[in-house]
């Protein structure tokens, strides 16, 4: 069997909306003959009856009714792919929209767009916070975004893990030497603000930790939160990725794994059916820019958080032994 011409599959989809082959010819400005000698083309390439020829009036066999209902959409890709197509010999590879938090844009954004420019002619790096980011990517803001869960749905979209983000506990550094028991138990907690994914999940883990005294400060950046562990103020749940947001801060601040947590994810979101090319493309390159970044600069920042990033990217990463962090 072959696959049938899209001309033959408008010319059914006409005659299965008028019910008449006459109409379907007025429609189609052509002749009674030419659309049923159309229609004869189709169901030789199919090699199955698509009208009922002795029923009045005119109707649709069962392999006629299937085809109906999924011609349009294989019409509709096709008009999809030639338009694209024409689109990238007029004017090179199409315009790159992609989305992801400010962390990741701050750590690895330039080195991730630097690498997409043989994908794309133009790439366009927007940065926020979820759940905004989440939303402007379903409003069509965004061609490709970058998020953690939870996500509002997902039957309409493609999903691709990319790298996970271990929870730590930062205290201040004359703080370090305290059980953490103690700290968590006597000091006061800098939290994020509510306000976001992220904010949300730490003040869950501030709860499974067993902390039910007041927050006593929030802040919306990271920055601003490290500096005030930094100060002494009190201690604060944040993730390895932010911390290298702001490598200043770590020489004064020591950061520990965060007790019964398991590490955000981030995905690559896209939606199902568009830019499946692009998606793929940008996933190998996150995670190229991932593991470079990983072995290399990141060590040289901060080689306990990168080490705690290794460990948590085990399986994503190519294999090679990761030395255990002594806790």
């Amino acid at each position: 069997m072959q696959l049938p011409d899209l001309d033959l599959l408008q010319t059914f989809l006409t005659v299965a909306e008028h019910q008449s082959i006459s109409q379907a010819a007025q429609t189609l400005e052509l002749t009674q003959p030419a659309v049923t000698k159309k229609i004869k083309r189709l169901e030789e390439s199919l090699q199955v009856p698509v009208i009922d020829r002795n029923a009045r009036p005119l109707q649709l066999t069962e392999a006629g009714m299937i085809l109906r209902d999924r011609a349009p959409g294989l019409l509709s890709d096709a008009r999809k792919l030639a338009s694209d197509i024409r689109s990238m010999s007029k004017s090179g590879l199409p315009l790159l929209r992609i989305g992801m938090s400010d962390t990741l844009s701050e750590i690895l954004g330039a080195e991730f767009v630097g690498g997409m420019q043989s994908y794309a002619h133009v790439v366009e790096l927007k940065s926020s916070i979820s759940p905004w980011l989440e939303t402007a990517f379903r409003a069509r803001h965004f061609d490709l975004a970058v998020d953690s869960p939870p996500f509002v749905d997902t039957q309409q979209i493609d999903t691709k893990l990319l790298f996970r983000d271990p929870f730590v506990v930062v205290v201040p550094t004359p703080l370090a030497e305290k059980p953490l028991e103690e700290i968590l138990r006597t000091e006061n907690y800098v939290g994020y603000g509510r306000s976001t994914k992220f904010g949300t999940s730490c003040t869950q883990l501030l709860a499974q930790l067993g902390v039910d005294r007041p927050t006593r400060f929030n802040f919306d950046s990271t920055q601003s939160l490290l500096r005030f562990v930094q100060a002494g103020y009190g201690w604060a749940i944040t993730t390895a990725f932010c911390l290298l947001q702001s490598p200043t801060a770590l020489k004064d601040v020591s950061a520990m794994r965060c007790p019964n947590s398991e590490p955000r994810e981030f995905y690559l979101l896209n939606r199902k059916g568009e830019h499946e090319e692009l998606a793929a493309a940008a996933a190998q390159r996150f995670s190229t820019v991932f593991n470079q970044l990983v072995d290399g600069p990141w060590v040289q920042i901060a080689p306990r958080t990168a080490r705690m990033i290794a460990e948590a990217n085990v399986d994503l990463r190519p294999a090679q032994s990761v030395e255990p962090l002594d806790e």
